[in-house]
């Protein structure tokens, strides 16, 4: 197939667009007819959306236009290397730039926000011709060879792929005023999520791109690519508006809300641009059972040619592309809370509608309990519905919750997933997609993102292990967090915010208020950049806040032109104090006016000397 697939690209190369365009609609008329598992999917997801609404004829003829449209958009993506930048902008009419234009205006770059609909590649090929910049966020394909020339036929055009779950590189473009591209409109379990109204129906859907505007200030920018007469419409919206609430829960989900309307919106619009076939409702608030497989594709008769084959392979590969692998093919267990392949033995299942599991103490005092609305039993393995879990201790309570779980009977090990919750009694917020959580030992891990709130703070990462209820807590690594003091905690003018990121890990131990940064530390404060090897903060008692840090290891900070080094440094967020210890050296650089003495103004430390270098024996800078 790797053969048919560069002969496909040859192909798409000698054609003219109309034609290849002609070929690809053919190919996906083909493909629905030799997919009848996408089919399938199709016809059935179509129902759910539109109901009676769409009579029978109508969805059969929407659903044939989805896989043409699909067809058409593998074609067009083999030829774009062929295509100039102004052959691209002649054939793409743009609506709506002006709010994009207005939303970078704000200094805090955009996401740009689609769906898998109409030719969903073009959008960001379409604006770097224009001379925007920035990036998209991509997953990992499951056909190497098709998702090293997506990514390629992006580079090409100034257009870099950033791999899911890269925090620090899309933090990155956004702080350079760029755009960051997302396709956010699909049920990913493995991605941090909750349920939104989508088409009447609760759908699980990504919170990244909420997650992310709220706390960089990136707006959030729908754009949709829709197809007229042989050439394309881009249309952008206005930015989403921000919630208006000091909840982040509550904003996060009011957001992901509102830009799942405006998906739904054009969804409606153009019902034969979208990935029908994409099991959007395959996660469940309360029955969660195994997505159904794909059917194979029977063989093409001998009659059609190689490239027509290779056509609908590579059709077949988008599609399931889409999807999730099914849990067989990888060689992986059913997923917590799905059921099971059924068994040959009809007694190995069973049903209950209420769950229980209950750990005590050595002096029979309860240690931690697990309840669940409903559950399956096969063998030692539970899986549970709407999981609720308690970790009791004198001074810190910990409750959990999750959408499903499976518990291990023989270990009594828990795999909690969707919608993973940890709130202790004193304020602390801890969500993840999934979490093994070993109650008998007091102990919780995951390798997936990990998000920790509290009223003042907001903590992002990826991997964590420690105690269930966050006395001690290890962040692995890619660690940002945002600091919002309060106003009386604020007597300076201007910005508030506060980020603190370090490469990891990050270890919080709550018991004695201390969280420790290491490596590659920065702290990108108003009034400068502290930069540090490791960084040992002391939190309030009452706000889990830093009150002050203490940082060690190639210190320096810069401010403007200026820069200082030492040995170590203390730093006092509330007040955007920073305080050099040891023997600092100061970097002083001359005014713009050319003066021979140059004054260094280094936030509340004035030093004039008519020397480029001073070396006192402490320095502070607020």
């Amino acid at each position: 197939m790797y053969l048919g697939f560069q002969g496909l690209r040859v192909l798409a190369l000698l054609l003219p667009l109309g034609a290849a365009q002609v070929l690809g609609r053919a190919i996906g008329r083909l493909g629905y007819w030799l997919l009848p598992g996408q089919r399938r999917l199709t016809l059935a997801h179509l129902e759910r959306a539109f109901g009676a609404s769409l009579e029978p004829g109508r969805r059969a003829r929407i659903a044939r236009g989805v896989f043409e449209n699909l067809g058409q958009n593998i074609m067009e993506w083999l030829l774009l290397p062929k295509l100039s930048q102004q052959a691209l902008q002649r054939q793409v009419a743009c609506e709506g730039l002006e709010h994009l234009r207005e939303a970078l205006r704000k200094g805090n770059g955009v996401i740009g926000l689609t769906a898998h609909f109409g030719n969903w590649e073009l959008i960001p090929l379409y604006l770097s011709s224009l001379g925007f910049e920035g990036a998209v966020l991509a997953r990992r394909l499951r056909y190497p060879e098709y998702e090293s020339f997506l990514v390629t036929l992006r580079a090409q055009r100034g257009v870099p792929t950033l791999a899911r779950g890269s925090v620090k590189e899309v933090a990155k473009v956004l702080r350079a005023n760029h755009i960051v591209g997302m396709l956010p409109d699909q049920d990913i379990d493995s991605l941090e999520g909750i349920f939104v109204d989508f088409f009447g129906h609760p759908a699980y859907t990504p919170v990244g791109p909420a997650a992310l505007s709220i706390m960089t200030g990136a707006p959030i920018v729908p754009c949709f690519l829709l197809r007229e007469a042989g050439d394309y419409r881009l249309i952008i919206e206005p930015p989403v508006p921000m919630p208006q609430t000091n909840d982040r829960a509550q904003a996060i989900r009011e957001l992901t809300q509102a830009w799942s309307r405006v998906v739904e919106s054009y969804l409606r619009r153009a019902p034969d641009h979208w990935v029908w076939m994409h099991r959007r409702w395959k996660t469940q608030l309360s029955t969660v059972t195994q997505a159904p497989r794909f059917s194979q594709a029977p063989r093409p008769l001998p009659v059609l040619t190689g490239l027509l084959i290779a056509g609908c392979w590579l059709l077949a590969a988008t599609l399931t592309g889409c999807g999730k692998p099914n849990a067989s093919a990888a060689g992986a267990k059913p997923a917590a809370g799905r059921t099971a392949e059924t068994s040959s033995n009809p007694d190995a299942n069973q049903e209950m509608s209420g769950f229980t599991l209950t750990g005590y103490e050595e002096d029979g005092t309860k240690r931690w309990e697990l309840t669940g609305s409903g559950a399956s039993m096969d063998g030692q393995l539970v899986s549970i519905q709407h999981p609720d879990g308690i970790g009791y201790d004198s001074q810190r309570t910990a409750w959990l919750t999750a959408s499903a779980a499976e518990v291990d009977q023989a270990t009594r090990h828990v795999r909690m997933e969707h919608d993973v919750t940890i709130h202790t009694s004193d304020g602390l917020w801890f969500t993840s997609p999934i979490l093994h959580w070993i109650p008998d030992q007091d102990q919780m891990a995951t390798d997936q993102s990990v998000r920790i709130e509290t009223d003042h703070m907001l903590l992002r990462g990826r991997g964590a292990r420690g105690r269930t209820n966050l006395k001690l807590a290890v962040i692995e690594r890619d660690i940002e967090m945002v600091l919002n003091p309060s106003d009386q905690d604020l007597p300076r003018p201007g910005p508030k915010q506060v980020k603190i990121t370090c490469d990891g890990p990050l270890s919080f131990d709550y018991q004695n208020h201390i969280a420790t940064f290491e490596q590659n530390v920065h702290v990108k404060d108003p009034s400068g950049d502290l930069y540090s090897d490791k960084l040992v903060a002391y939190l309030d008692e009452t706000t889990h806040t830093i009150r002050y840090a203490e940082a060690t290891g190639h210190v320096r900070i810069h401010q403007n032109q200026n820069t200082a080094h030492s040995e170590r440094a203390i730093y006092e967020p509330a007040i955007g104090k920073i305080t050099l210890v040891g023997r600092p050296s100061l970097l002083v650089y001359p005014n713009e006016g050319g003066s021979q003495e140059a004054t260094m103004s280094f936030g509340g430390l004035v030093d004039e000397t008519s020397s480029r270098k001073a070396t006192p024996d402490a320095a502070t800078t607020d």
